[in-house]
């Protein structure tokens, strides 16, 4: 049942990284939300290969695969609810940067209008020429 268990607990790491992510995401550290992506690019493929080593151990001892793939869709679909919840708390992240540039852009267009309308001042050294 060894395959079973390390399929499980790295499942676990997986919401762990997707926790941190979502921590990450909140607090605006990209390279954070970076490095956990790619652990969990890393999980995928442990994930793949335990899943076929706990497949073929159940089926040579006569377990229930049936009964650990319905755990497994519940603990997914866990999953799938915490990585949406990120997503849209990314996207919430995302549109008050968009905000804040278009405040920034209309700023800076201000700024020129009103550099445009003041006078050139002239150097007091030309007038001495």
């Amino acid at each position: 049942m060894s395959a079973c268990n390390d399929l499980f607990k790295t499942y676990e790491e997986w919401r762990d990284w997707t926790v941190r992510e979502g921590d990450a995401i909140r607090g605006a550290d990209w390279s954070g939300v970076n490095s956990c992506q790619r652990a969990k690019m890393e999980l995928q493929g442990r994930i793949i290969l335990f899943t076929q080593a706990a497949r073929e151990h159940l089926s040579t001892t006569g377990g229930n695969w049936p009964e650990v793939e319905q755990r497994l869709r519940r603990e997914v679909a866990s999953l799938i609810d915490l990585e949406n919840q990120n997503g849209e708390t990314l996207a919430q992240v995302r549109c008050r940067a968009l905000a804040e540039e278009a405040e920034l852009d209309r700023s800076s267009r201000q700024l020129r209008q009103v550099r445009s309308y003041a006078p050139v001042a002239r150097s007091a050294w030309s007038s001495y020429s």
